[in-house]
């Protein structure tokens, strides 16, 4: 690859998406459902916490190192999560009426997610973590005042890796030169790397 002779800096954050995941099995490529798109990205902050890696030393030196499979945790913080996409993210039944309902054995199922992060020159970072469980986001709700207190949706997300392929994430600046031929169709679904033997 040629040499980068300059760098710029994340400034932006939008089009989150998220697929659920429907099989995850060793020794098959994973599948997921329809993309949808999760509007309202105001921040995301993910962050490594696989753990230090198990280093065995022997003979004077650092000989046999272990890495600890990834597990990355995540903040997402959205203007508002309305009902019908909790329901969908953290496996929630939607009734006749369309009411929302939370039950004691719902457990929230697996997603891809993927966003696009601008930088400073007006290139975007593309982006897709492959499997992400989040939790209930907190439900607070302040009374109106005389100064405005926007109240804001935070999701806590964990991602691990695939069972079927040991990925995690996969990553791009939209002006690789290499990329040109897939950008179009890089959200919709979650990118399937292509290697050359």
């Amino acid at each position: 690859p040629p040499a980068v002779t300059e760098v710029y800096s994340p400034i932006g954050l939008r089009a989150i998406k998220v697929a659920k995941l429907l099989t995850d099995v060793e020794g098959s490529a994973p599948t997921y459902d329809t993309v949808q798109d999760l509007v309202g990205a105001i921040d995301l902050d993910v962050s490594d916490n696989s753990g230090d890696p198990d280093v065995q030393y022997y003979d004077d030196g650092e000989h046999d190192v272990v890495l600890p499979d990834p597990e990355l945790k995540g903040t997402i913080e959205l203007a508002d999560l309305p009902p019908e996409k909790q329901a969908l993210l953290l496996g929630y039944k939607v009734d006749d009426n369309g009411v929302v309902i939370h039950n004691a054995d719902d457990t929230p199922p697996y997603f891809a997610w993927g966003f696009k992060a601008k930088k400073s020159n007006g290139v975007d970072r593309y982006v897709w973590y492959y499997k992400g469980r989040c939790t209930m986001p907190q439900d607070k709700h302040t009374t109106k005042q005389k100064d405005l207190q926007r109240q804001t949706q935070k999701l806590q997300v964990t991602f691990v890796k695939l069972n079927s392929t040991g990925n995690a994430r996969a990553f791009v600046d939209e002006d690789s030169a290499a990329f040109a031929s897939v950008k179009a169709t890089f959200f919709n679904a979650p990118y399937a790397p292509s290697f050359t033997p």
